[in-house]
């Protein structure tokens, strides 16, 4: 991916786009929110992650100019400010996601491919595939290897979110957020628990599991086709 990293601050740049680029992506620094504005007017980028903090226009400035001018890039936000005011203020500016610094690479792609993939289900008929994996989100309906799968539904719900971002890590909080919709880490193994319960219905047939563990991060389905 080509991403614009929005950040005041040369040596955090420097250590993002550095981690950015040992994932494979290509990271294009703007050091303001005037800087950024025009990069993200002017050149194609598949996401811009935005610092709050910036000189001349900060990023609920640069967020809400955006759209203002059409730009639908996903906006991903980074900032060491975490309060409840100031994630609103970015989500109402017409950023896609949050994330307080500091902020994991694995998670800022994870983030960034979930906004992805989020996007291309809304213009598609819901069906998305993994190896022999088939997910009908409209109809509710598993299917792998011929075999109808019953999934009940959160973890339906959290095979989606896997198969939606298969090859790349879902950590915790993705779940968190999207499939319980908390925006604090519980005191418990939800996750976990659940995992065992989708593996359990993959592979009940003796199938290989798809689902890789990422200690310490979270989850990922590798698409085996």
């Amino acid at each position: 991916m080509r991403l614009l990293v929005v950040e005041d601050d040369a040596r955090a740049a420097r250590m993002l786009v550095s981690d950015l680029a040992e994932l494979g992506h290509d990271s294009v620094v703007a050091e303001d929110g005037r800087i950024a504005l025009l990069r993200a007017t002017e050149d194609p980028f598949d996401a811009v992650l935005l610092d709050v903090m910036l000189p001349h226009v900060d990023g609920v400035g640069v967020a809400t100019a955006l759209r203002e001018r059409g730009v639908s890039v996903p906006i991903v936000m980074l900032t060491a400010l975490g309060d409840l005011e100031q994630r609103l203020a970015g989500l109402d500016a017409g950023a896609d996601d949050y994330l307080v610094k500091p902020a994991a690479p694995t998670e800022i792609e994870a983030r960034i491919r979930a906004i992805l993939r989020r996007t291309a289900r809304a213009t598609d008929s819901g069906l998305m595939r993994a190896g022999d994996i088939e997910v009908n989100e409209v109809k509710h309906r598993v299917v792998r290897g011929g075999r109808v799968l019953s999934l009940p539904k959160l973890e339906f719900d959290m095979l989606c979110e896997l198969i939606r971002n298969k090859n790349s890590v879902v950590t915790r909080q993705m779940f968190y957020k999207t499939v319980w919709d908390y925006d604090f880490e519980p005191a418990t193994n939800i996750v976990e628990s659940y995992i065992r319960r989708v593996r359990a219905q993959l592979c009940a047939a003796d199938e290989p599991d798809p689902i890789v563990t990422i200690r310490g991060v979270g989850y990922m389905l590798v698409d085996q086709g």
